[in-house]
């Protein structure tokens, strides 16, 4: 399938920053497993659970505290942009990031003078009271940066969230890590390396903001005749909450089970099943490298309400999402008890995290099949539909974790997770599919999942059927469904849309399409990758 002239243009951004995402999301994904292996190897498991839940308690109130002002950012200022608004888009990045740093920083100061009786309650040890401080000093730092960086994105620049969110603050945490652990392994020490780069990390991307802003194609300042939107505020908070209150349900139920796992069993539990879901995180790295490029993107698309452009981009970018990531999550799932080795023994010998992973890994194939419904549902306007999606979620992955861990343990968890996991895609999938007109063929789904299924599945089932561990017939196996894959896709590179992603990358950025835009929105956003 070739795609016309305008959907080419938006692929052709999609292709290239969603390229860069990826090589990001891929230094980001493997500094995380690193720190994984560097925290397991290097502590007792009890300690070890500390940390993960400590961290993750961490991730869960920044997502809080950041109130849905990314998805806002990308819906508004694009459009503020494309009828010249200066004085608005300032306006909404004060009146957006403000109060969520605001918010972080009384959570922040609340967060240090309950720590004692919250780490009692967590389970996280002796020195969990201190573990706590610490990460509440690096809360408001966390969200300025995300929300910045958030900024960028949303005019179209991604590069700056790859070297400050995927690359600095990943080897930064790596670094301090190693660093801790070859000095003698220090907890505290440990926690306050990994909140540090988020110190950094913020002081980065407000510069780089600034600076970024100044260089935008109505950078100057606002002129006289300029009247600012008087229902700005309201208009972009009306939005903007939902998504927060949606946000929050998403991480909880990506990052909760973890805590549920330390309150319900113990945080040894919680040390095994992050390093059993940690493959996880790597793929939906690599997706979300996607999503925050197609989200300037569809809201270019929707300023012009040209449909059919966003029926080709919406299925073209989830056959790439399959064709990239799909292999990935195959060979994890046929292969769990290898990739629970590099955990250590103990790891590897526990069946119940081996039941843990193929249940992700083939919950995550579903998810990566429905494509992304849930940006597409809130660049077009639905954030009520999102947040009742999420909520419905982590309603159901709560509801099932304190019902079944206790029963069966980590294998609970993991199998409440798919159940909310598939359920919100399932009902994105629908409203995106009612509301905005637009869905993935199941027959052409069906087409493109035989590929890699036949490439590295069948292979890797017939070696893991063999009880084979060794490390070297697994490499053999996999550069083997590697070159087999590379053959596959060269033969069926139109049907896969893969001649698109090729001339998307070769082409040049060109600066506007006057043929089908009515406004300045894609001018603007390609102007953000000059």
């Amino acid at each position: 399938m070739t795609a016309d002239a305008p959907a080419a243009h938006h692929l052709g951004h999609v292709a290239r920053g969603g390229l860069l995402g990826l090589a990001g999301s891929g230094i980001a994904a493997v500094g995380a497993f690193a720190l994984a292996l560097v925290v397991t190897r290097g502590f007792d498991a009890e300690t070890a659970g500390s940390f993960f839940a400590t961290t993750t308690l961490f991730t869960l109130l920044a997502t809080a505290c950041g109130l849905g002002v990314d998805a806002g950012l990308a819906r508004f200022l694009l459009r503020l942009e494309a009828r010249s608004a200066v004085h608005d888009v300032r306006r909404t990045l004060r009146l957006a990031i403000g109060p969520a740093v605001v918010v972080a920083s009384l959570l922040a100061l609340v967060g240090t003078l309950v720590a004692g009786p919250l780490a009692g309650l967590l389970g996280l040890g002796a020195e969990g009271d201190r573990l706590l401080r610490v990460v509440a000093v690096a809360l408001p730092f966390a969200v300025a940066a995300d929300l910045c960086l958030a900024a960028t994105r949303a005019l179209g620049r991604i590069r700056t969230t790859v070297g400050v969110d995927r690359i600095l603050r990943t080897v930064v945490q790596l670094g301090t890590a190693a660093l801790v652990v070859a000095l003698g392994g220090d907890p505290v020490l440990l926690v306050a390396g990994w909140a540090a780069a988020y110190l950094l990390s913020a002081v980065v991307a407000v510069v780089l903001l600034r600076r970024f802003l100044a260089t935008r194609p109505t950078g100057s300042p606002a002129s006289p005749e300029e009247t600012p939107d008087p229902d700005l505020a309201r208009s972009f908070w009306s939005f903007t909450w939902p998504r927060g209150v949606a946000g929050l349900a998403q991480a909880s139920v990506q990052k909760a089970d973890i805590v549920l796992v330390a309150v319900l069993l113990s945080p040894a539990h919680a040390a095994l099943y992050t390093a059993a879901t940690r493959f996880v995180a790597v793929g939906q790295m690599a997706n979300q490298a996607i999503y925050q490029v197609l989200q300037p993107r569809f809201t270019a698309i929707l300023i012009t309400e040209d449909r059919s452009t966003l029926r080709t981009v919406f299925g073209v970018s989830t056959t790439w999402g399959m064709v990239l990531i799909w292999p990935f999550y195959l060979l994890v799932a046929c292969s769990p008890v290898l990739y629970l080795s590099l955990f250590g023994d103990s790891y590897a010998d526990a069946t119940s995290a081996v039941v843990v992973v193929v249940v992700m890994a083939l919950t995550m194939l579903v998810s990566i099949a429905s494509g992304p419904v849930d940006t597409l549902l809130l660049m077009a306007g639905r954030s009520g539909l999102s947040m009742t999606n999420a909520l419905v979620a982590v309603a159901l992955d709560i509801g099932l974790c304190l019902l079944l861990l206790p029963r069966i343990g980590i294998a609970g968890a993991a199998i409440a997770w798919a159940a909310a996991v598939v359920t919100r895609s399932g009902l994105a999938f629908w409203q995106v599919r009612r509301h905005v007109g637009v869905s993935p063929q199941p027959g052409h789904l069906l087409g493109v999942a035989l590929v890699p299924v036949t490439c590295f599945a069948l292979p890797a089932l017939a070696l893991s059927a063999s009880g084979s561990t060794a490390v070297l017939p697994w490499a053999a196996v996999t550069l083997a469904s590697v070159v087999a894959y590379a053959v596959a896709l060269r033969a069926l590179r139109a049907r896969l849309s893969l001649d698109d992603l090729v001339a998307a990358v070769r082409r040049r950025p060109t600066p506007v399409l006057p043929s089908t835009s009515p406004t300045s929105a894609q001018e603007l956003a390609c102007a953000s990758e000059r």
